[in-house]
């Protein structure tokens, strides 16, 4: 039942792909952003399938158990804030500005060589350890549930996902992110009112969660407070800069549907992260005494054969699926378009058509997910831990570059670009020291705005002022007109 629920899936997945491509394969607006056609509706699912991740639905519960309760409490809830730094700082610029990807702000608002090369690259690599991250949650899965060793799982998600994001671009994954989204939302509901019913006693529960697992609370082997810090800080800051979430803001219809799709998403994240809080970790700690919690990222699958039968485990497989599915094909449309749109038609050939950069794209698709799935392969231990630490990088580049680069109009291209550099710098520095996890980001980060700020105040020049200038004038353009749109207006 579970090996049918979860083959069928695949191959709806590849047959929308299949059919995006009639749409996609002559224009890269619809390749890159579905044509900017997206609406409330479609959008705040597609953005809570884009985030709520395999790290955030499969890994919290054994995360909190493992690790404790403050630390994964301190990652979930950075999430729901970064939503409304996102609606509020950069959502309406970034869909005014009209463009595909996150370097296409730099290079409209700096217009500088060095960060036309610089952050194509930095968004493959962190979008490639997130990418790892993902993969490792969908081959635990298929092996949990399907009874397939780890690397015969590994290949076979990962060829699915890379198959339909190629064949079908940003359509596809955003039409599949909308099954996705409520898919998983609706699962998780379901699983935590099975949960709460199997526990019995709910105080009683928590209270022997505690008693067994003292380090949920963070009275035996606690963390660093920096490790909440910065765990909490890395995903305050790093929506608003997260590749595949910016792709989305792009594709909103108007600049109210980019903002109310953020904050839409963010209220049913925070609701599905209550429930891993509140219910799925004590029932975990109840129902499964045993649980080994040196392979954390299996419990959840664990507590989901202790309270559905074969038709719900395969229906909550399908549903984890889709969350590891919606993040890494949002991933995937990161890198490939970094590579095709940013370095191949920004850099090698500009004069390239639309149907040559969607070639190259496509091919892009499959390098970097081939590549993956070759690194996912032996992955490291905790799945949580490593995509934080790959977005934590983007967020100590692109955060204060972007936010400053937007509101504060003496940024210059070489402040902005100092401050990418260090703080990406300064992070990898601090990654390879042995810090508190997740607390690079207290380096990287307060350092990009201080290179940022101090080598802007130094270097303004006339060419600074007329990119600057150029750059306002898209953001005061028909104004009015953007402002004024409304939800009624269709969508495709």
């Amino acid at each position: 039942m579970t090996l049918m629920i979860v083959l069928g899936y695949f191959l709806v997945l590849i047959a929308i792909g299949m059919v995006a491509y009639r749409r996609v394969r002559n224009s890269t607006d619809e390749f890159f952003v579905a044509g900017r056609s997206l609406g409330t509706f479609v959008n705040s699912w597609a953005f809570i399938a884009s985030l709520a991740s395999g790290g955030s639905v499969m890994a919290s519960v054994g995360s909190a158990l493992a690790l404790g309760f403050p630390f994964a409490a301190a990652l979930v809830a950075g999430a729901p804030v970064g939503f409304v730094v996102a609606s509020v700082l950069v959502a309406r610029p970034l869909r005014k500005l009209g463009k595909y990807t996150v370097p296409d702000f730099f290079n409209s608002r700096f217009n500088s060589p060095m960060m036309r090369v610089v952050v194509p690259v930095l968004v493959v690599i962190a979008s490639s350890a997130y990418i790892v991250s993902q993969l490792k949650g969908s081959a635990i899965v298929a092996g949990h549930l399907l009874g397939w060793d780890y690397q015969t799982a590994l290949w076979v998600a990962g060829v699915v996902f890379v198959l339909y994001v190629s064949i079908g671009g940003f359509l596809s994954v955003t039409w599949n992110d909308i099954f996705q989204g409520i898919l998983l939302f609706s699962c998780m509901v379901g699983l935590g009112v099975a949960a709460f019913s199997a526990m019995g006693d709910f105080p009683t529960a928590w209270n022997a969660t505690l008693e067994a697992y003292p380090a949920l609370t963070g009275a035996a082997d606690a963390h660093s407070v920096w490790s909440y810090v910065g765990a909490f800080l890395t995903w305050a800051t790093a929506i608003s800069v997260l590749p595949h979430v910016i792709m989305r803001v792009y594709s909103a219809r108007n600049v109210r549907s980019a903002r109310v799709s953020l904050n839409t998403a963010m209220l049913l994240y925070g609701v599905m992260m209550l429930i891993v809080a509140i219910v799925l970790v004590p029932a975990a700690a109840t129902l499964l005494p045993n649980a080994d919690i040196t392979d954390p990222d299996a419990i959840f699958l664990t507590l989901a054969d202790r309270v559905f039968g074969p038709l719900g485990q395969g229906v909550l497989a399908a549903a984890v699926l889709a969350a590891i599915m919606s993040t890494t094909a949002g991933l995937l449309m990161a890198c490939n378009s970094a590579i095709g749109h940013d370095l191949y038609r920004g850099i090698l050939r500009p004069q390239a058509g639309q149907k040559e950069v969607i070639r190259v794209t496509q091919a892009a698709t499959w390098v970097v997910g081939i590549l993956c799935i070759l690194l996912a392969i032996n992955p490291p231990e905790f799945l949580i831990v490593l995509y934080t630490a790959a977005v934590a990088l983007l967020a100590s580049a692109f955060f204060a570059p972007m936010v400053l680069g937007i509101w504060w109009r003496r940024t210059t291209a070489a402040g902005a670009g100092s401050g990418m550099i260090g703080g990406a710098v300064l992070f990898g520095i601090a990654f390879a020291m042995d810090l508190p996890t997740s607390s690079e980001v207290l380096i990287g980060l307060p350092a990009s705005f201080l290179l940022t700020v101090a080598v802007s105040l130094v270097t303004s020049s006339g060419r600074d002022d007329d990119v600057r200038d150029a750059w306002l004038a898209t953001q005061e353009a028909d104004e009015t007109d953007e402002e004024a749109a409304t939800d009624a207006e269709p969508t495709r």
